[in-house]
């Protein structure tokens, strides 16, 4: 007798990203109670199972949710507010006074909410973030249904979320112990970098973490001036740590034992052989961010030496701000075509291995590999829908090929995440997207006036 069950997906292709180069021709995916129960033949479904609801996807790729490993999505209010600049003067001359002026609970719910929606268009599923206010960040993520690490956000100075890392420290405890059981939300702490918290707090930053059992995400070693200020104890920078041994920050964090499996370590465009070799010997993570950290001319992470010293390298689009997309399909493309200029090798991170960095590699980096990542039996239905009918996406002769150097997010056309529907023949279902929309052009037209005026009197002081 056919067993009941919520959910039958049919596809053309499914691609479990386990095993690594697995393409399932015509097969179908079965969904119970928000997890995977079976991966199977088409031809095999009606004698096993007796779903609630079919849904079948000829001429569609069925592939796990993309992990977007490193995020600050309430940022997305900031998009395009200033380009073309290095990232210390674009933090400090436009980002930093904006945030100061405008960062409150209302603009992080809607900017995350709008941050949000982009993603799961784009195929995204869960998203590792940091960022301030994380509880509203949570509460806008539990409306739309997006799975998340949300980062408890640590820096050595007041803003408007805290008054200093004491405070910073309570809420993050806090939080920590009310959405520890939580089925779609975790929880990290966030030092925000090297230059912006002390050893001693990115210290006792480590020390929570771990206490709770979950990451450390920071940014690392992001751009070459932060690794040489740290060398200077006398050098005037807007480092707020400089080495007292005059390391560089990662040989700082083997030295103070911040190198570990916790460690989610974003952007690493600036590391030797020698560094390399200190992070995987500590089993941490690295996120590649490659558009924002070409746009802002940062760097670019050495992603073939990491992968083959064995190091977990994830994929993260960083902030509509610095990116300026949220679009993880454009970062996967990126990533395999950088790594292949950058070592001069056509065969460095093929396809299958920039799909993999995109959704197994993120989940192994938030510690969710047994959870989501991969289309297997046990696992979260977390599952993305990718039109392939289309003039653009035919002929296609290797699914995994195409899903990373051919599709975009204009070919998402259904997302589930936890066995839910969030995204149906490309209309969001949890939410309205006029009110998204609406709730955008508000902050548009107060952030524009803010940043126009702060403009002139740079040019009339100047």
């Amino acid at each position: 007798m056919p067993q009941p069950v919520d959910l039958v997906i049919f596809a053309s292709h499914v691609i479990p990203v386990v095993p690594t180069h697995a393409v399932l021709r015509d097969h179908a995916v079965v969904v119970h109670e928000s997890r995977i129960v079976d991966v199977l033949p088409r031809a095999e479904v009606a004698a096993k199972y007796e779903p609630v609801q079919v849904k079948d996807l000829a001429d569609h790729i069925l592939i796990p949710g993309f992990v977007n490993g490193h995020s600050h999505a309430a940022m997305n209010l900031l998009r395009g507010l200033s380009d073309d600049k290095p990232l210390c003067d674009w933090l400090m001359e436009d980002v930093w006074p904006a945030e100061g002026k405008f960062v409150n609970p209302d603009f992080v719910r809607d900017g995350v909410t709008h941050a949000a929606a982009e993603m799961i268009r784009s195929g995204t599923t869960c998203c590792n973030d940091m960022y301030f206010f994380p509880e509203d960040a949570i509460h806008a993520l539990e409306k739309i249904g997006l799975r998340g690490v949300i980062g408890q956000i640590v820096l050595q100075f007041p803003s408007a979320y805290g008054s200093g890392p004491e405070d910073y420290f309570a809420k993050a405890r806090a939080l920590l112990d009310k959405y520890k059981d939580h089925e779609t939300i975790r929880l990290s702490v966030a030092p925000h970098a090297p230059y912006t918290v002390s050893e001693d707090n990115i210290v006792v930053a480590d020390a929570l973490a771990k206490e709770y059992g979950v990451p450390l995400h920071i940014h690392l070693h992001e751009t070459l001036p932060e690794c040489e200020d740290s060398l200077h104890q006398n050098k005037q920078s807007m480092n707020c740590h400089i080495s007292a041994e005059k390391l560089r920050p990662v040989a700082n964090f083997q030295r103070l034992g911040l190198l570990s499996e916790r460690l989610v370590a974003a952007h690493m465009t600036q590391l030797t052989d020698e560094e390399i070799a200190m992070v995987a010997a500590a089993k941490s993570h690295v996120v590649h961010c490659p558009s924002s950290n070409l746009k802002l001319a940062s760097g670019i992470c050495p992603v073939t030496k990491l992968l083959a010293n064995g190091v977990n390298v994830a994929i993260g689009t960083d902030s509509a701000a610095s990116n300026n997309s949220l679009n993880m399909f454009n970062e996967m493309k990126l990533a395999a075509i950088v790594a292949k200029v950058d070592t001069m090798e056509s065969t460095s991170v093929p396809a299958a291995v920039a799909l993999q960095m995109a959704t197994l590699n993120g989940a192994r980096a938030l510690g969710l590999e047994k959870e989501i990542g991969s289309l297997e039996v046990g696992k979260r239905a977390d599952i993305v829908a990718i039109a392939c009918d289309n003039i653009e996406m035919i002929p296609m002769y290797d699914a995994i090929s195409h899903v990373v150097y051919v599709a975009g997010r204009e070919n998402v056309s259904d997302v589930w995440i936890n066995g839910k529907q969030v995204l149906s023949e490309r209309k969001l279902t949890t939410v309205t997207e006029s009110d998204i929309k609406s709730q955008v052009r508000q902050w548009f037209g107060q952030i524009r006036d803010f940043h126009d005026e702060l403009q002139q009197k740079k040019q009339a002081s100047s």
